[in-house]
């Protein structure tokens, strides 16, 4: 009976979490957003920005935010108003499949160069200089003195 119990449960729960999953398919006529069990088509023409959004005062969990224009809506997501426009928190940057320079790069491509996320793609550019130069200068220090070249 306990058995039978947690199996429905574990069932209900995939059941909901498909239904409430979130995906962007992308392509040269607009995208689909699937949020909270609702599917919504945009064409390009109503996509008036794509833009990576700060949370708080770092870059560490940017939002992908949507600004749609006037009239548009997606199903089941709360907008927020911006010069009477609705504007749309999608997901986190860091959420998707792909890396974040990819997810941009794709948006971009077939937006028509809809996406403002430079300042992010900025701050990702510099942390992996920052974490290359360190991984560089441990290495330089774990090596013995006769790879070094010095005398000793």
């Amino acid at each position: 009976m306990y058995l039978s119990a947690a199996m429905f449960l574990v069932f209900a729960c995939a059941l909901v979490a498909l239904f409430w999953s979130f995906y962007i398919d992308v392509d040269e006529a607009g995208m689909t957003v699937r949020a909270r069990g609702a599917t919504t088509r945009l064409p390009w023409s109503s996509v008036e920005m794509l833009t990576a959004v700060k949370i708080g005062t770092d870059w560490s969990n940017p939002v992908l935010e949507i600004q749609v224009a006037p009239g548009v809506r997606i199903r089941r997501r709360f907008n927020r108003g911006h010069e009477g426009r609705r504007v749309y928190g999608l997901e986190s940057l860091e959420n998707f499949t792909l890396p974040p320079e990819q997810v941009v790069a794709i948006l971009d491509k077939y937006s028509g160069g809809k996406v403002d996320a430079q300042d992010y793609l900025n701050y990702r550019a510099g942390k992996r200089a920052v974490a290359q130069w360190l991984t560089e200068q441990q290495r330089i220090r774990d090596r013995p003195d006769d790879e070094t070249g010095k005398d000793g």
